[in-house]
C-alpha cells in the first residue's frame, strides 16, 4: 500500500492511500462469502444460495462494505506507520481506480497539536493573601444585624443619611434613551422601579448611586449620574454613563438588634455569641482555603499557558466556540434579551466565544500532556467525591446525579473534569507561590 502524508496548517493533514487491487478483491470475496452463508432469499435454503445470486442481489452492499473495510484498515495502518496523533477524520474523497484496479482515496485528518510541554514544575505565581481577621468576622455579624434590623419611620423633615432606608421611584436613560427600551424585560428592574426600598450604602445598587442620594428628603427629585460596572451587568450598558431620575419617598431608620447571646441564638440556635464567632471563623476559613486553591489554579494555568505558543486544531476550536455561543445565547434569552438584541450584538458574542475557546482548547491540550507525564488516573474514590459535590450543590442525592449523568452520557465528562483538576493540582503543588497584599475573604455564617 502506498501512503503519502502532507501536513497542513491548523493541525490538519492530507493522507493519500493507494490500496492494492488484490487486497480490495480479497475483502470483497470474504464479504461475499459471509453474505452467501447468512443470506435468506426466497426459493433457496439458508446457506445454499448460489454465490452468483447473492452477488447480484447484494452487489451495492457488498461493494460498500468492502471499500469501507479496506479503507479503514489502510487508514489504521497509515496512522500507525506515520505515527500520526489523530483526533478525528474531517472527510475523505475517493479517487478514480488505477488501471490495475487499485483503490485510491484521500483522507483529511484533524491532528493533535505538536509541541514540547514546557517545564510545568516550579512555575512562579502570585496570588492574594486570604486571611480571616477579627474585623471581617465583625463585618459578617454587622451584616447579620442589619438583615435582622427593625425599620422605623424617620422624622418628616429628616434628610437621608448613610445607612438609612429610602423608598425611591427611579427611571434610567442612556444618551437620552430610556433603559426600558435598551434592556430586556427581565432586567427592567435596573431601568425603572417604583417604591424600591434602598439602603443608602456604597455596596448597594450601582457604585456611586447611593452616595448621591445622601441628604435627599421625602418628595425631593434628583438626577443621579453613574458609570455602570464593566462586569456583572448587561453588556448593552456596561461601562457606560447612565442618568437616573430619582424621587424619594418615605425615609426609615434601622434599629439594630443588640450583639449578644440572644442575637446569636436567633441566628444559630443554641449558640452563644462567642460560639457564633467561632462558627463564622471556621466557615470563612474553609471558604478562604477553597478560594486560595482556585486562585492558585488560575495563576498556575496562566503561567504555563504563557510559556508556549502552538497551533490549535481549527475544527476543535470552532466546535468549542460554537458550544460557547450556544451557552451565551441560551443564557441571554433566559435573561430576556430578544432575538433582535442578540443579532445586534452578534459580532461581540462571536468574538468573545472565539477568544475563550482558544484559551480553553490550549489549556486542555497542555493539561492532558501533564496527565500523560504524571501518569494520572481517576479512581473510584475521585468519582464518588466529585459526584457527592455535584449532589450537594444541586441539593439532591448522589444516586439521582448518577442516574442523570448516565441518561445524558455525562459520566465521561465528569471523569474528564476530574483528571484535568488533578493535572492543575500538580502545577499548584510544584509552583513557587508569592502572596501579595491581602484581600477580604469570602464570608460565611
Amino acid at each position: 500500500m502506498n501512503i503519502t502524508v502532507e501536513k497542513l496548517p491548523n493541525c490538519m493533514a492530507s493522507l493519500s492511500l493507494q490500496i492494492p487491487a488484490e487486497k480490495h478483491t480479497a475483502a470483497r470475496n470474504a464479504i461475499l462469502a459471509n453474505y452467501a452463508k447468512h443470506a435468506a432469499i426466497p426459493g433457496f435454503r439458508k446457506g445454499k444460495v448460489p454465490r452468483s445470486v447473492v452477488e447480484k442481489r447484494f452487489k451495492d452492499e457488498i461493494a460498500q462494505e468492502a471499500s469501507e473495510q479496506v479503507i479503514n484498515e489502510g487508514l489504521r495502518e497509515a496512522i500507525k506507520q506515520e505515527k500520526l496523533n489523530v483526533l478525528n477524520v474531517a472527510d475523505f474523497t475517493p479517487g478514480e481506480p488505477s488501471p490495475e484496479g487499485d483503490l485510491n482515496v484521500t483522507v483529511r485528518l484533524i491532528l493533535a497539536p505538536e509541541f514540547e510541554l514546557p517545564d510545568y514544575k516550579g512555575l512562579n505565581i502570585t496570588v492574594p493573601t486570604l486571611e480571616v481577621t477579627d474585623e471581617q468576622i465583625e463585618k459578617v455579624l454587622q451584616r447579620q444585624r442589619e438583615q435582622m434590623a427593625t425599620l422605623k419611620p424617620a422624622a418628616e423633615d429628616k434628610a437621608a443619611a448613610a445607612g438609612d432606608f429610602v423608598s425611591i421611584d427611579y427611571t434610567g436613560s442612556l444618551d437620552g434613551k430610556p433603559l426600558t427600551e435598551i434592556l430586556p424585560e427581565a432586567e427592567h428592574f435596573i431601568a425603572s422601579n417604583t417604591g424600591f426600598l434602598l439602603k443608602l450604602s456604597d455596596d448597594n445598587f450601582v457604585p456611586g448611586f447611593c452616595s448621591q442620594l445622601e441628604g435627599i428628603k421625602t418628595g425631593e427629585t434628583r438626577e443621579v449620574k453613574v458609570t455602570m460596572p464593566e462586569e456583572g451587568i448587561n453588556e448593552l450598558v456596561a461601562n457606560k454613563e447612565v442618568t437616573f431620575t430619582v424621587t424619594a419617598g418615605p425615609i426609615q431608620e434601622a434599629e439594630l438588634p443588640e450583639l449578644n447571646d440572644e442575637f446569636a441564638d436567633r441566628l444559630a440556635e443554641g449558640k452563644t455569641l462567642a460560639e457564633l464567632r467561632t462558627l463564622i471563623r471556621e466557615n470563612s476559613e474553609v471558604q478562604a482555603k477553597q478560594k486560595d486553591l482556585e486562585n492558585k489554579r488560575i495563576a498556575a494555568m496562566e503561567a504555563l499557558r504563557d510559556k508556549i505558543e502552538f497551533d490549535l486544531p481549527e475544527n476543535v476550536v470552532n466546535n468549542a466556540a460554537q458550544r460557547r455561543v450556544n451557552e451565551l445565547v441560551k443564557m441571554n434569552l433566559e435573561r430576556g434579551l430578544t432575538q433582535d438584541m442578540l443579532v445586534e450584538n452578534e459580532s461581540a458574542i462571536l468574538e468573545a466565544a472565539g477568544n475563550q475557546a482558544k484559551v480553553d482548547v490550549k489549556d486542555e491540550f497542555l493539561l492532558m500532556e501533564v496527565v500523560k507525564k504524571e501518569n494520572l488516573q481517576v479512581t473510584q474514590q475521585d468519582m464518588i467525591g466529585r459526584i457527592g459535590t455535584i449532589a450537594y450543590q444541586a441539593r439532591t442525592t448522589p444516586q439521582k446525579v448518577i442516574k442523570s449523568l448516565q441518561k445524558n452520557n455525562g459520566l465521561e465528562n465528569v471523569q474528564h473534569s476530574v483528571i484535568l483538576a488533578k493535572a492543575l493540582d500538580v502545577l499548584v503543588q510544584h509552583a513557587n507561590v508569592e502572596y501579595k497584599a491581602s484581600e477580604a475573604t469570602a464570608d460565611a455564617t
